[in-house]
């Protein structure tokens, strides 16, 4: 009897939606390979500062060589559009250190526009972006963003206002100090030689060998080899911390899976803390085990939530269920107003109808829709509504199946 009562509480669908879990998340880390070199590799992002300076700047562009740990900041309007994005991505970057091979980012919307991947088709680079609200495949450019507060916070006055006239400072101090990773600073790997500070000015600095002479060449070269060496061993340290807070994910394709609300968008009025945990169950389409911020999978999302079907396996929750209680019916409680919300219109069909007497134009057939609900995963609970039912009751569910139907659909 105890393990039937742990069955069952284990397989409810209320249970499983509503509960936070307190396991260890899914996906263990696979950091992103390094870089042959110097200039072949950038992450980017923009970080919000929340405040908006004297001059009308709001965000920072951060822009980062992997290898070397270089970083260019870029402060730009909170309204920057697609164009002057790709502008100053030319100025501050491509003019002084020609086209990257590729590209990391987040899915911010300028990053994901037909005119960003236009441009970097033409610039040779390979785009290489992080599935969904999974800020740790892009760890390089986060780990910017809270160098870049930490700095800003000491020199910034108390308005506010100016933080972005102090980026060139925050960029020079950042560039100049010895990396963690490297165990050089990144002016020195990037640009090959260190430039002159405060504390060259001390007797006991000796100088470093000429560019250009053969010394140069040689020390340059086993300096790039020691980096190498410096990234691996603090990958390795950062894999083994990291994975004992992490699970093995193994999903397979066909299984249903729970998402976490977080990354799906929030209706307007309604409290994120008092709303379910998890939205779905939803089959995994695919298993994309070979990204760079793997394992991620593609699940099947209704159409019209509108947002990207990749997620990371930390976002997502195995699905339990059971046929021992053939009994047990719906678990999950209808809306306020008695209704149950609609998940996916998962069919169609049209309706024959009688022929008009006499030469008259014949009538278009009646489309019916059917409808599973959402967290009624039995497809005997689905049912059939008339097109004119479903359109006043979730338009945006019908628009998005008739424009999956590409134009089969009856006009309105």
């Amino acid at each position: 009897m105890l393990d039937n009562a742990k069955k069952y509480v284990e397989t409810c669908q209320v249970c499983q939606r509503d509960k936070p879990r307190t396991q260890a998340p899914l996906g263990l880390l696979k950091p992103l390979p390094i870089p042959a070199g110097p200039g072949q590799n950038v992450s980017m992002d923009f970080m919000d500062t929340l405040v908006t300076s004297k001059s009308g700047k709001r965000h920072i562009f951060v822009i980062i060589d992997r290898f070397t740990k270089y970083a260019r900041l870029v402060a730009m309007p909170e309204t920057a559009r697609t164009d002057h994005v790709i502008k100053l991505f030319q100025d501050n970057w491509v003019r002084d250190f020609g086209l990257p091979k590729t590209i990391v980012s987040d899915r911010d919307v300028r990053f994901t526009s037909e005119l960003w991947k236009k441009t970097a088709e033409q610039m040779g680079s390979q785009l290489q972006m992080t599935s969904g609200n999974h800020p740790e495949a892009n760890g390089q450019a986060e780990q910017m963003n809270r160098v870049v507060q930490h700095l800003l916070r000491h020199y910034i006055k108390p308005s506010q206002d100016d933080w972005d006239e102090k980026l060139p400072l925050i960029a020079s101090l950042y560039n100049n100090v010895v990396h963690s990773s490297t165990d050089v600073s990144p002016n020195q790997l990037h640009l090959g030689w260190k430039p002159r500070s405060a504390l060259d000015f001390l007797p006991e600095n000796r100088s470093s060998a000429t560019p250009g002479t053969l010394e140069y060449g040689v020390q340059y070269e086993k300096l790039l080899q020691q980096a190498v060496e410096h990234i691996k061993k603090a990958q390795q340290a950062m894999i083994a911390s990291e994975n004992k807070h992490r699970r093995q994910s193994s999903f397979q394709v066909g299984e249903r899976v729970w998402v976490k609300a977080s990354e799906l968008g929030q209706e307007f009025g309604f409290s994120r803390k008092l709303m379910p945990q998890y939205f779905g169950p939803w089959e995994v389409l695919d298993v994309v085990g070979d990204e760079m911020d793997g394992p991620t999978y593609v699940i099947r999302i209704p159409g019209h939530l509108r947002t990207h079907p990749v997620f990371h396996a930390s976002k997502l929750a195995p699905f339990a269920e059971t046929d021992q209680f053939p009994s047990r019916k719906s678990m999950l409680p209808p809306t306020m107003d008695g209704q149950v919300d609609i998940d996916d219109i998962v069919d169609h069909k049209d309706l024959p109808v009688q022929k008009p007497l006499g030469r008259g134009r014949p009538p278009k057939p009646k489309r019916e829709y059917r409808v599973r609900f959402r967290h009624h995963t039995d497809p005997k609970e689905d049912q059939w509504f008339t097109r004119e039912e479903l359109i006043d009751t979730a338009p945006r569910v019908v628009a998005e199946y008739e424009r999956m139907l590409k134009g089969k659909a009856p006009a309105k």
